[in-house]
């Protein structure tokens, strides 16, 4: 039975790309250092914790 809240499971996988992607972007942005990387590292840092927080708690419909 599905839910009206839940989210096709393709949903999911996007949110795990967004994850990885910003996650990433996060790391090398840390390691490199230039020019606001404290502002980027936030935002790469708020959009990879928001994908991951959206992965555990949001459901999805698996079938």
């Amino acid at each position: 039975m599905t839910s009206i809240n839940s989210l096709p499971s393709y949903a999911g996988l996007f949110l795990i790309l967004l994850m990885i992607f910003f996650g990433r972007a996060f790391r090398e942005n840390w390691k490199a250092k230039e020019k606001n990387w404290i502002l980027k590292s936030w935002i790469y840092g708020a959009f990879s914790a928001v994908s991951f927080f959206g992965i555990i708690y949001i459901p999805f419909d698996m079938g």
